[in-house]
């Protein structure tokens, strides 16, 4: 996240690991949807997670895309001249933090960065049925972690060794 004098936003590859955690709170908070009140971050969280949903659902369709683009054409973007990894000076377009006022804009202003640049490859949700968490890996991986993968298989076992 690049933050210069307060007034402008990107969001890099890196970040991708930011969003997957807010998406994730909203899956193990998921009593927190059903409150009116909302806090900034859990609201964040909510529209992360059903935004990933959709992905993971449906993949990326072009009614996504359209969705996507109708909500961040609100945001009003700035050029900053940022340094590349190899030092070289570029341009960027950045939003401009007064247009993100609202956590459904910000989360999909990052979520679209995201898709755009690749980030959000391979995305998927851990097949355990009580964990469901989203996260990024190979095609070959179903479990979020290790632990998951091993409770997974350890319930297979039980359940045929019960028959």
């Amino acid at each position: 996240m690049l933050f210069q004098d307060g007034q402008l936003i990107g969001w890099g590859s890196g970040d991708v690991k930011n969003v997957l955690k807010s998406a994730n709170e909203a899956v193990i908070n998921d009593e927190v949807k059903k409150r009116e009140n909302l806090t900034w971050k859990e609201l964040s969280d909510i529209i992360a997670y059903e935004w990933l949903e959709k992905f993971v659902d449906t993949g990326v369709t072009e009614e996504i895309v359209k969705d996507l683009n109708k909500r961040i054409s609100w945001i009003e973007y700035r050029r900053a001249l940022m340094h590349s990894k190899k030092g070289h000076p570029y341009w960027r377009e950045v939003a401009d933090a007064k247009s993100l006022s609202h956590p459904d804009l910000k989360t999909t202003y990052v979520i679209s960065h995201l898709l755009a640049i690749g980030a959000l490859e391979g995305l998927k949700r851990c097949k355990l049925s009580d964990c469901r968490k989203f996260f990024i890996g190979p095609p070959n991986r179903t479990w979020c972690s290790k632990p998951c993968g091993s409770l997974f298989r350890v319930r297979q076992k039980r359940k045929k060794d019960k028959y």
